[in-house]
């Protein structure tokens, strides 16, 4: 099968170019379906990081006019020819507004190609989400996202929740014992309000009493505020800032060493891909009910807990409990909580799905 993703130009950074890499990789590595792929970017600019498409089979699309009716239709022009010459089996777009330039684009072909929506972010939180609506069928990463596309009118029948795929591992983060510190950690963008919330996070860590540390592994614009802010709640002397690491998981393996919950404080995500991760290597994670993802990984009791968004109170609480030492549920036990994430089963899946879509 010959698969044309398209999307707008990406960072490099974010859990969609993790997913993409692996996405990619299994179609590669498929022995029983011969496939192809393309990853086609809509870039405004050359300044797309490409290190992390080393290996791929990538073509970027670069429309530079600061009129974006105009930049679209260079796009979809581009696309359109790129679609004419290469006879593509089925398109993913995997944001919002490809969406609407890849439908015009295989419109403008007369092509008679599917076109799928793979959306990585709350619909309910992005400019143009509606421009999803483009798309004839649609990859669903939470039941928060398939719950939003049916909100605006796209039947069930036409969504396919798919989730996130995670790679298993025979390693494990341990936990520190009674005698030091209970370890807190958080690992992404350092956003000090807007999506990520860290504000909430040191508002509740300041609370806390007991023995305590927290590690924040990651990079953003707003580091340097969060560190005046912990400053000025007299607790920077427990925090430890790592910034942005590459491989993050070995880091906190060999570097932090022991951690006992994972926090993530955010007004919203698209699927909680940081949940997940830590989750296979054994750590039990803390998180808000936000829409949309952390709900499909998080199982009360059994490998995390989720507390209403803002309520500090209540994070506070589970906090209380964890830097009391707690007895956690046993590593192996959070790991096979998502057996059901891991990459096997995933892309057999996504693989199953797709070829069904082809044939419609």
């Amino acid at each position: 099968m010959n698969i044309l993703f398209v999307g707008e130009a990406v960072s490099g950074f974010g859990g969609i170019e993790t997913v993409i890499q692996k996405v990619t990789h299994f179609l590669t590595d498929d022995t029983e379906t011969r496939n192809r792929y393309t990853l086609y970017f809509l870039c405004r600019d050359d300044r797309m990081d490409k290190d992390w498409l080393a290996g791929k089979n990538a073509v970027y699309s670069h429309s530079g006019t600061r009129i974006s009716f105009f930049r679209r239709l260079k796009h979809i022009y581009s696309l359109s020819h790129y679609i004419e010459k290469n006879n593509p089996d089925i398109v993913i777009s995997f944001d919002a507004p490809s969406c609407l330039i890849a439908a015009k684009a295989i419109r403008s072909s007369k092509r008679n190609i599917r076109l799928i929506s793979w959306i990585h972010y709350s619909l309910d939180h992005k400019k143009y989400a509606e421009r999803v609506l483009e798309a004839g069928y649609h990859l669903a990463i939470s039941s928060g996202i398939h719950q939003q596309l049916v909100n605006r009118g796209v039947p069930t029948n036409k969504i396919s929740t798919i989730f996130n795929p995670v790679t298993p591992t025979e390693k494990v983060i341990s936990r520190p014992n009674p005698s030091q510190p209970a370890s807190f950690l958080y690992v992404g963008r350092i956003k000090f309000e807007g999506q990520k919330r860290l504000k909430d996070l040191l508002d509740t860590l300041a609370r806390l009493e007991g023995d305590w540390v927290f590690h924040a592994v990651g990079d953003g614009s707003d580091l340097k505020i969060c560190q005046a802010y912990a400053q000025q709640l007299g607790i920077s002397q427990r925090i430890h800032w790592h910034g942005w690491q590459a491989n993050p998981w070995e880091y906190i393996r060999t570097e932090i060493k022991t951690v006992s919950a994972l926090l993530l404080t955010s007004s919203f995500e698209g699927f909680g891909m940081v949940l997940a991760e830590a989750m296979s290597y054994g750590i039990y994670c803390i998180s808000s009910d936000c829409p949309s993802g952390p709900a499909d990984i998080i199982k009360s009791g059994i490998n995390g807990e989720l507390y209403p968004p803002g309520e500090i109170e209540k994070l506070q609480s589970i906090l209380q409990i964890i830097t009391n030492h707690k007895p956690l549920p046993p590593v192996d036990t959070i790991k096979a909580s998502i057996s059901h994430f891991y990459d096997e089963r995933y892309y057999q899946e996504i693989k199953k799905i797709i070829l069904l879509i082809s044939k419609h």
